[in-house]
Formats: structure tokens, sequence, C-alpha cells
């Protein structure tokens, strides 16, 4: 005999069914009973009925804020699919005509918007080497970098995207004066066109991928729970000459971000 459904669970489900539904009371922004309620109707015990409420905001389904009671969610925003692919179309791009770089980028391949429903938000500023990033690009501590803080919206939301630092050797990104100003973003053809204005070509990008739980800020810029997951992605960008040119530390929101990698193999035989 299958084990008897916890009421909580119970509850939970039937509040997810009525979500899915767009049920009256539970679509998106609406507030959902308080807990109290919910007790007085008999659905359950006040620590029945906060367990199901603390499932559906682990599944993402709702926010619970104290003292502003549980919402159900805005629909998430556009899913995030990124495919190592990517790196080989972006080198492509960079040689492409002026007005074909500027009509498509990486952030509208990995999410399916449209390149003019992206906003760009950029903040530059020169910073000192940390010993970190200084073992990164084989250079003293204290050399002066480049920080560079994107996040990318789709239109007016103002949910982020992903987070992304990127980091480049101020000495080398100073070549091109345009390369320090943020007002020029986003550059046509990305990351590999603006190094090639400097005489750099990438020759391999390394990822690193981890995961761990969103911090606060993280989860309000992102639109998601705060303790729910996301993904760190390391990126290297190493150029012909054997130096790495550039790092970015992207966050990615796990619920809505799929990493894709197809790994081309050797045959046994010819």
């Amino acid at each position: 005999m299958a084990p008897k459904t916890p009421q909580w669970r119970g509850l939970a489900d039937q509040i997810a069914r009525d979500i899915a539904a767009g049920a009256s009371g539970y679509r998106p922004g609406d507030q959902l009973p308080q807990i109290r309620d919910l007790v007085a109707q008999g659905k359950g015990s006040k620590t029945t009925v906060l367990a199901a409420y603390k499932a559906l905001e682990a599944e993402g389904l709702v926010s619970m804020v104290r003292g502003h009671g549980t919402k159900v969610r805005q629909r998430p925003p556009h899913q995030i699919r990124r495919h190592q692919e990517r790196y080989v179309w972006e080198k492509k791009l960079a040689l492409r005509p002026d007005e074909v770089r500027r009509t498509s980028g990486v952030v509208d391949k990995d999410t399916g918007l449209e390149h003019d429903e992206i906003a760009t938000h950029a903040t530059f500023r020169a910073i000192p080497a940390d010993a970190d990033l200084a073992e990164r690009f084989g250079v003293e501590v204290g050399t002066l970098m480049l920080h560079r803080q994107y996040w990318h919206s789709a239109g007016d939301d103002p949910t982020a995207l992903s987070l992304i630092d990127s980091y480049l050797v101020h000495e080398v990104a100073a070549r091109n004066p345009d390369l320090l100003d943020s007002a020029k973003e986003p550059w046509p053809g990305g990351t590999h066109h603006q190094l090639s204005t400097v005489g750099i070509e990438i020759d391999r990008i390394d990822d690193g991928i981890r995961t761990r739980l969103a911090t606060q800020a993280e989860a309000r810029k992102l639109g998601i729970p705060t303790g729910s997951a996301v993904l760190l992605l390391d990126k290297t960008s190493i150029s012909t000459e054997g130096d790495v040119v550039e790092y970015s530390h992207v966050v990615l929101p796990g619920e809505r971000t799929e990493l894709w990698y197809s790994v081309p193999l050797e045959r046994w035989t010819p």
C-alpha cells in the first residue's frame, strides 16, 4: 500500500493546481489566503499550512515576505539556454558587417528574445587587481583592471536575466578608448569584436561551473526567492598568444537556466 500523502503536501499540491489553472485568487501577483484563514477553513493546523506554503516557495510558485504575506509569483522571465556553440557563433559574428553585428547578439541567442527587446545595463570602473585576478591574468597584484558589470533585461521588465562581472587588463583595453566607455554598450559583436579592435583574437574559452544559494541581493535582482539555487559560471578567454585576455563571473538563476554541451570524441577506428 502506498504511503499516505502528508496533509501539508496535499494542500500544497491543490494550491499548485489552482495556480497552474489560473483560478481566481491564484493568478500571478495575487495574495494567497492568510495562514490563519486556511486554518479556520479546516485546511490544517498552522504548522501544516506553513509547511505547504514553504513547499510552494521552494518550488518557485509563490513568494513569502515577512509582514506582507504570500503571493503567487509573476511568471518567470525567459528561459536561458546556453550552448557551447554560442562561443563559436560569437567569434564568427565579430567578422560580420557592422549592420549585422548591430542586430544580433549572444543574449538573444540564449533567450530567444528579439534583439530590440533586450535592454542592456552596464557600469564600468577601474580597480586594482586583487590576488585572485592577478593569478588569473598572470599580472602583479595591484595592476589596474577594467571591471565591467552587466545585466540584461527583457524590455521594461526590471528582472535581470543574469548578472555579469567582466574583467580586462586596463592597459590593454585602453588601446581603444571606446572600450573604456560603458555608453558604447551593447557593443556590436560582443567581446570577440571588442578585443579584435586592440589586435587580440580569442583562441579558447574555458568554463568552470559551480552552484550555491543566491544571496539576498542576487535573488532580488534575478527575481527569484531568497535561498534559491544559482549557477556560477567562471568564463576565461585565452588569446592565440596564450594570454588570459578576459575573465567573466556570471550568476545565472538555476530555476530558468539550461547549460548544454556537445563533446566531440575521436573514433577508435579511422
